[in-house]
């Protein structure tokens, strides 16, 4: 992780050069970190990986090609029932959670969300290479409802899903790794101020985390395979990241951060 911070202090330079006629201070600190975690997490993440090429992997194969991952669990798989009322977390509870939690890690904790940060785009790009190798789809589970449509409220709302997104670029589930990675991130936070509030919100996020990454399933959205690789991507990326970008303030003893 040592480029990245090379990465930060060389932009913090600039930004001490426009903003604060070259000096250097508490502010000109926070606000580098700030500008990079808009860039990554809106302009890299959002932008670029979560939109323009997760939809052009999805697009790269035609519908019904993809693998099946159903067999690797005996088939479990196919016994989940569809409960499209879980679009509760699959839909706003997740986009509303992953907006609130990169808000207060990118402008209220800006140096612990350039851990953050790199994290989402770590985890996004890896999914993306993997996307483009492994086409996973759920185009059966999806043939198979859409054959008898429900007409109830929250079917209609994973109907409207289905036709938005692509049954493609499952593996590993970017639901799963996002939610993950805010709920890590939130666990640590806690750990490094820790007191009634930050503890509740950190319970909340893994509830979140675990609702999320259940709804995956019980709308058919994904395989067991796909969630049990994005929450391992995650936590793998988001240790990395804390033990490397973490502000050395907030990091256990006898491991590297930021200085």
């Amino acid at each position: 992780m040592n480029y990245l911070l090379k990465l930060h202090d060389a932009f913090q330079k600039l930004v001490e050069k426009i903003f604060f006629r070259g000096a250097t201070s508490a502010w000109s600190r926070r606000l580098a970190f700030m500008i990079e975690n808009v860039f990554l997490m809106v302009v890299v993440f959002s932008l670029l990986l979560n939109t323009l090429l997760y939809n052009w992997t999805g697009s790269l194969y035609p519908p019904g090609s993809g693998m099946r991952l159903d067999v690797l669990f005996g088939g479990l798989d196919n016994y989940i029932p569809f409960v499209p009322e879980m679009a509760v977390f699959y839909v706003y509870i997740f986009y509303s959670s992953v907006i609130i939690t990169m808000v207060f890690f990118a402008f209220v904790e800006p140096e612990k969300g350039y851990a953050l940060s790199w994290t989402l785009v770590i985890c996004n790009t890896v999914a993306i290479l993997v996307y483009l190798v492994f086409p996973v789809s759920t185009e059966a589970y999806r043939a198979a409802l859409l054959a008898h449509p429900r007409q109830d409220f929250w079917a209609r709302v994973m109907y409207g899903v289905y036709a938005s997104d692509t049954s493609f670029n499952c593996f590993p589930s970017l639901h799963a790794a996002v939610t993950s990675a805010a709920a890590y991130f939130w666990y640590r936070y806690a750990q490094a101020r820790k007191n009634p509030l930050t503890v509740a919100v950190a319970v909340v996020a893994i509830v979140i985390a675990v609702g999320v990454v259940l709804s995956t399933l019980f709308v058919r959205q994904h395989y067991i395979a796909d969630e049990i690789v994005g929450a391992a991507l995650a936590l793998t990326a988001g240790m990395l990241c804390v033990e490397g970008l973490w502000p050395k303030k907030d990091a256990k003893p006898g491991r590297t951060a930021v200085p």
